[in-house]
């Protein structure tokens, strides 16, 4: 069946099945649902929903500890599943779907980013090879399901450019890092939250950046990862 119409054909099936016994309240969710039905393709399900859960993941490591072995398809924690083996009713009836864990992540990447980064580089320049010139240094912050990225960089006349430092307060392991940091990674989330740091050791140097990172991680009692 064309997924695009599965999640009517359960309406139409839900209808019948009830007929005219059907609470009225019941009978008006289920044509809205009608209505919306024909628009719900299972893409479309994934972009609205399952790309803002706590528990989606753009791929995972399909063996136990394995991290050379990546599954590439989008991937469901709370169940455990590649979304490709999951229908288009399955998707829009769960009932796991959470973003509460992202916006706590937001929230202590915000707190780092203005509480603790923004004072220590204040008076700090970050040099721009490419430019020849040296700038003040300013933070972006990125977010996806569990993580959320710190981008240290410059503002330009075209916005923000972005230097080689990045800096992730990670909540759970999922494929993206490579399988040699993802071993270490996953050894230090036993833990809970951790920042992993992405830089090149030349810039952290110009910068001087390792003992406020340093400072950070034992002040929000979080295990830090060099890569």
């Amino acid at each position: 069946m064309d997924n695009r119409n599965e999640i009517l054909f359960a309406v139409r099936e839900a209808r019948r099945f009830l007929g005219e016994a059907a609470d009225f309240r019941v009978a008006d969710a289920l044509t809205i649902l009608e209505g919306i039905a024909p628009f719900l393709s299972k893409e479309t399900i994934i972009g609205m929903k399952c790309k803002s859960c706590d528990n989606y993941a753009m791929a995972t490591f399909p063996l136990n500890r394995d991290f050379w072995a990546v599954d590439e398809s989008e991937h469901c924690h709370a169940k455990d599943a590649s979304l490709k083996n999951l229908t288009a009713s399955k998707l829009a009836g769960c009932l796991q779907y959470s973003s509460q864990a992202s916006s706590d992540l937001i929230a202590l990447g915000t707190a780092i980013m203005e509480e603790d980064l923004r004072p220590a580089f204040q008076e700090r320049k970050l040099y721009d090879r490419s430019k020849f010139a040296s700038y003040s240094v300013a933070f972006r912050l990125q977010s996806s399901p569990g993580k959320v990225c710190i981008e240290l960089g410059h503002r330009t006349d075209d916005g923000f450019a972005c230097s080689d430092i990045k800096l992730y307060i990670v909540r759970r392991l999922d494929p993206g890092f490579g399988a040699v940091a993802s071993a270490k990674i996953a050894e230090a989330t036993k833990k809970g939250l951790i920042i992993v740091v992405q830089s090149s050791m030349q810039t952290r140097r110009q910068l001087d950046i390792d003992y406020v990172l340093e400072w950070i991680a034992e002040k929000r009692k979080m295990d830090i990862v060099y890569l």
